[in-house]
């Protein structure tokens, strides 16, 4: 059976993750290791059917990260794609009871997830719709690839990249029966810039753990201007 990056339990039970010398690693891993920029999670809550419902109301950030450690304190407590697939929502406790999260989003410090900010309202994104078919595995690696990447900037031009976005698309008011990746960037306009970094979001998420390339799942780009 291949394996795939998931941290999902039910598909990597048997990976380890080791370095030649564990002790350098270990004394590495007490200092703090900055990232390239700060990155806040954020949380879509899903929204009613009222059409006075506002978008931005229903984004919230739930934390931010600075360095390594940080992140994986913070990732390890996240959700994986591939359990959307096993019909489990993603949920949050508020006071006035369970809300379902249509979105999981993953932006720089003080860049909303929204069109609107200035840093997106000239950029857009590439879009990426994952059926189940494909398996929750090869969903989960998908991901992984990309917040890694971003987090640790190797997808170059790493500054163009403002945030991902993963979204619950099987089931709800607009179902279409897929996860939604979406890879957000500046400067729409920029085409050769745009190009580069499609090129490279693509080949991050489509190398796999033994280093191979994998399948490019088709990509649309949107652009951010009404």
């Amino acid at each position: 059976m291949a394996a795939y990056l998931s941290f999902n339990e039910s598909f990597n039970s048997g990976l380890k993750f080791t370095t030649d010398n564990s002790e350098d690693t270990e004394d590495l891993l007490k200092k703090e290791l900055p990232l390239r920029y700060t990155w806040a999670i954020w949380e879509q809550i899903m929204q009613s059917n009222d059409k006075s419902a506002q978008y931005s109301d229903a984004t919230h950030k739930v934390a931010s990260c600075s360095s390594v450690q940080s992140f994986w304190k913070l990732w390890n407590h996240m959700p994986q794609p591939s359990e959307l697939l096993e019909n489990k929502r993603m949920v949050r406790e508020q006071p006035d009871g369970l809300h379902v999260i249509d979105a999981i989003m993953i932006f720089r410090e003080n860049i909303r997830p929204e069109w609107e900010d200035k840093m997106n309202a000239n950029g857009g994104h590439f879009q990426y719709q994952l059926k189940p078919s494909i398996g929750g595995g090869q969903v989960d690696e998908y991901w992984n690839n990309l917040v890694l990447g971003m987090i640790g900037a190797t997808i170059e031009p790493a500054h163009m990249i403002t945030g991902i976005r993963l979204v619950d698309k099987l089931s709800g008011p607009r179902a279409a029966n897929v996860i939604r990746l979406e890879v957000w960037f500046t400067n729409y306009d920029d085409t050769p810039a745009v190009g580069v970094l499609r090129k490279n979001v693509e080949k991050c998420m489509a190398t796999r753990l033994d280093g191979s390339a994998g399948q490019v799942p088709k990509c649309e780009i949107k652009a951010h201007r009404h």
